[in-house]
């Protein structure tokens, strides 16, 4: 038996057990006696046995990879500052994986990872044309890889990107799957820009929407100098078919000026290196969540990240451009990875 024991002990150690503690927490439980220590780990143990009790040994497990504390600092950096996994490693300096901090994410309860579907809807004539154009292009790698130029706009807020579509969302808080709005209509500017394997074309900034004579004015500003630059001239213009694009004017300004389009098939966002870029620079520009008071400072962080950070895609993105092609035809026409 355990004659040590007082009758306190005993009934205060069998109302424990039954609360299915293992048998160091019901020795921590214990208080101490004026004339004798609190019983030990050993005595409460052998106090269970003779009453034939079960006792619950809890295996310690493999040691914890992230404190207490660093599990606090991941959920603020999601929920606060709207950092992707592996940037809450980068920032919090982590020695752990991104995958790590998923998991730490999930386990929390009250986080979510919400992701929409942002891909067009194709036509099965979309899908056909995709198709042929990636057939045709596929055996002409040498075209994409030295003369096209590709291009895309991209609208700028100052409340937050537009279309961001994927970040971890805490479901505590009853307005976190908004962002702050400041402007309502306005607060925005269009931008356009190109790129190829000789560098980067000016970016220009449009007012307002983009209707043919804006667009064919930034042509005349951007790419028209960029291209008798880089190639005398001896290029392959890559553009969308956004209205503007594809207005007759626009057609007859280009063919006047002897300008090559490449037929482009439509809603096929994935197919433009380029649309990467935007991705990336969003990243830089709404880093942690910000937005800006004024347009000028929108402006002058993407020309800043246009400057610093879009070079540094263009080889590997316009590299994939065999990969994209096959993915099309893997894919039938449908939509791809990227």
């Amino acid at each position: 038996m355990a004659p040590w024991l007082s009758e306190h002990e005993k009934g205060q150690i069998d109302a424990l057990a039954g609360q299915d503690l293992s048998v160091r927490a019901i020795a921590k439980a214990l208080k101490p006696r004026p004339d004798r220590s609190r019983p030990s780990y050993a005595t409460v143990s052998r106090y269970l046995a003779s009453r034939g009790r079960r006792i619950v040994r809890k295996k310690p497990g493999p040691k914890r990879l992230l404190s207490r504390k660093s599990e606090r600092r991941i959920i603020r950096a999601v929920s606060v500052d709207a950092l992707t996994s592996g940037q809450v490693v980068h920032e919090l300096h982590l020695q752990c994986s991104a995958r790590a901090v998923r998991r730490t994410l999930q386990a929390a309860g009250f986080l979510r990872y919400k992701r929409v579907s942002r891909k067009p809807s194709l036509s099965s004539d979309n899908i056909r044309k995709r198709l042929a154009f990636a057939t045709a292009f596929i055996a002409k790698l040498m075209a994409f890889s030295h003369q096209v130029v590709f291009s895309d706009e991209k609208i700028w807020s100052c409340d937050g990107p537009f279309g961001s579509s994927q970040r971890w969302v805490d479901f505590r808080a009853k307005s976190s799957s908004y962002a702050r709005r400041q402007h309502s209509g306005g607060g925005k500017v269009h931008m356009w820009a190109g790129m190829s394997l000789r560098g980067l074309t000016m970016a220009v900034f449009v007012e307002g929407g983009l209707n043919a004579v804006k667009y064919q004015q930034v042509l005349l500003e951007a790419l028209l100098p960029f291209g008798l630059e880089m190639y005398d001239f001896n290029f392959t213009f890559q553009q969308d078919n956004a209205p503007a694009h594809t207005a007759n004017s626009t057609k007859a300004w280009l063919d006047a000026l002897g300008v090559t389009v490449l037929p482009w098939p439509a809603r096929s966002p994935d197919l433009n290196p380029i649309e990467n870029v935007w991705g990336v620079l969003s990243r830089v520009v709404y880093r942690k969540g910000r937005q800006f008071a004024r347009v000028a400072e929108v402006k002058a962080a993407e020309l800043a990240a246009w400057a610093t950070e879009a070079q540094k895609y263009v080889v590997p993105l316009l590299e994939s451009m065999p990969r994209r092609l096959q993915a099309v035809l893997d894919a039938r026409g449908h939509h791809t990875k990227y």
